[in-house]
């Protein structure tokens, strides 16, 4: 399983960069023009939109983290011609640096990914050369830093999250520094990486806005989730001076998805038995098109390696010797304990223990998408941004999902949030 940790990648070069830089120029003289009060805004309480990566494609979903936010859409020189706080003169002091080549600046407020204070040490992303000679190198070849336009400033629990954009070969592109604390407790800049889970969630959103060009992936207000998660950024019980929260929709249950006795109150729960079913019979193509096509390319030669497995030791049984070697069918088969409805996206969550005497730790769970009533598994054998998150006991505990939803009402109608449930 292969995921890029490569921020700054190597860009193609395009024949339509100096129009592009051209647009760019023309935009920044526009919003230079533009009064200063979109520097002096208050912060705004609002929901971002979480795209949720679907076979490394991004999907619009009822899924929400609620944020504390400025919105600037200022060039960069105007942002930094205004009274600032510790966080963005921190912020405005890594840009010039990078501007002027200045590696003494840079180092003086720099840290890199791998020496922040994060609340899961297990996991440490960093670059071979961590010099900031080389950041700044990096940094340069990928962004025009003349042409930065400051987006947005998130805060998030204790830190302060900018987004900007630059144009670049390949067109207009976002990205996003945070000031935080590091590992001696310094408030330094670093970039936004799979380190970070719940700013990389952010970026994706800020990303997914300028990608989508258009208004699905805007901040929105009211939005009526039936669960409200308060992530602990500071660590246990602690979410920070500005608290971030998933917000979301689902349905707790106990459903013995490999007790044919019981039966499957909903299509998606169908499917789940229908698949599990497959494998236990040792329909192998069967269960393999139960997968969306990318992932059917990476499971095929798995089940192929299974198979020539069961042939060398000459099962009588087929399907359950290619289950004993992966332990598969265990988990397809076990309870269903909570369905999140990000529709058309479901994550299913699973374990073996019966009633409410499961843990967190016994907790798997897949993507399941449906497309026009047709339910596929997808994502196997991959990970992104909201795997880190939710796979992070740190940030993400999993006995929310033991609660019941709550009924809230909404003041105002929320676009694209899906009324109706499957």
């Amino acid at each position: 399983m292969q995921r890029s940790t490569e921020r700054f990648p190597m860009l193609s070069v395009s024949c339509k960069f100096q129009n592009i830089r051209r647009r760019a120029a023309l935009a920044a003289l526009v919003l230079a023009t533009l009064p200063d009060r979109a520097l002096a805004q208050k912060i705004d309480s609002v929901s971002l939109p979480i795209p949720i990566m679907i076979e490394a494609r991004q999907v619009h979903c009822p899924l929400y983290l609620k944020i504390d936010m400025k919105r600037y859409g200022v060039p960069f020189d105007k942002f930094a011609s205004a009274p600032r706080d510790k966080a963005q003169a921190i912020f405005v002091t890594i840009v010039q640096a990078i501007r002027k080549l200045d590696t003494m600046k840079f180092s003086s407020v720099w840290t890199s990914p791998d020496q922040m204070k994060r609340l899961d040490p297990t996991t440490t992303v960093a670059m071979v050369d961590n010099s900031a000679g080389s950041w700044i190198e990096v940094a340069r070849s990928n962004f025009d830093f003349d042409h930065l336009n400051v987006v947005a400033e998130i805060f998030v629990g204790s830190d302060a999250m900018f987004v900007w954009e630059t144009p670049t070969k390949a067109g207009m592109r976002r990205e996003a520094f945070y000031v935080g604390s590091d590992r001696k407790n310094n408030d330094r800049l670093s970039i936004v990486d799979s380190n970070t889970p719940v700013l990389s969630l952010i970026k994706s959103a800020f990303d997914a806005q300028e990608m989508a060009n258009g208004s699905i992936y805007e901040p929105v207000t009211n939005v009526a989730s039936s669960y409200q998660y308060k992530i602990p950024l500071g660590g246990k019980g602690n979410p920070g001076t500005h608290p971030v929260y998933l917000e979301f929709g689902g349905t707790p249950m106990d459903f013995p998805v490999g007790d044919v006795k019981v039966k499957a109150p909903t299509p998606l729960l169908g499917f789940l038995r229908k698949a599990a079913r497959d494998l236990r019979d040792g329909r192998i193509d069967s269960f393999a098109a139960n997968y969306t096509v990318p992932s059917q390319e990476r499971i095929k030669p798995w089940l192929a390696s299974l198979a020539r497995h069961n042939t060398i030791t000459r099962s009588q049984q087929p399907a359950a010797s290619l289950n004993a070697a992966a332990g598969v069918l265990q988990v397809m088969e076990s309870n269903v304990k909570f369905v999140l409805d990000a529709s058309p996206v479901f994550l299913v969550f699973q374990s073996q223990a019966t009633g409410s005497s499961w843990t967190p730790e016994s907790l798997s769970y897949s993507y399941v998408v449906n497309d026009r009533g047709n339910y596929k598994f997808a994502n196997f054998s991959s990970m992104d941004d909201l795997d880190d998150f939710l796979q992070n006991s740190a940030l993400f505990d999993r006995n929310i999902l033991k609660s019941s939803p709550v009924t809230q009402s909404s003041s105002g109608t929320v676009p694209h949030l899906r009324q109706q449930r499957q």
